[in-house]
């Protein structure tokens, strides 16, 4: 069945609290959802795939479950720091640089299963087609309807 705009503001309201949690079931995974503290000050939203977040799963793409491209969340790193992009165009002079460092301006793609927001989570949730919710803050799903 598939969430109403209303639900999904529920769980973004849930998600958004101090304590935030919910539980998804997409195909056979459970995806379940909880706010962490990522350092003294800070907390993240941590997106767990029946229960786990594995390292290897960064690493090797056959161990990686269907379903992790699609509930974690892309981010972007470039290969140089910017003051080191400077460094070798000033060194070398921007066609020199090009030549020498032909991925000088590239990026590498990497999976984080940490989100910052839970109006970014939402959002990225909303467009995964046969995804179910089963919790919202510890609370079935159905009895929130009533």
């Amino acid at each position: 069945m598939a969430i109403s705009k209303e639900q999904w503001e529920k769980i973004e309201n849930e998600l958004a609290g101090f304590l935030g949690s919910a539980l998804f079931k997409l195909g056979d995974h459970e995806i379940s959802i909880q706010r962490v503290r990522k350092s003294e000050s800070t907390t993240v939203l941590a997106v767990y795939i029946d229960g786990y977040i594995k390292g290897e799963w960064h690493t090797k793409e056959e161990t990686r479950p269907a379903c992790l491209e699609q509930v974690w969340r892309k981010r972007y790193i470039s290969i140089y720091k910017q003051a080191d992009i400077k460094q070798i165009i000033k060194i070398f002079g921007k066609r020199e640089a090009k030549k020498r460092y032909p991925n000088l301006n590239e990026q590498k793609e990497f999976l984080d299963c940490y989100f910052t927001t839970a109006k970014s989570l939402v959002r990225q949730f909303k467009r995964i087609k046969g995804i179910e919710l089963m919790l919202i803050g510890g609370v079935p799903y159905e009895s929130m309807e009533a």
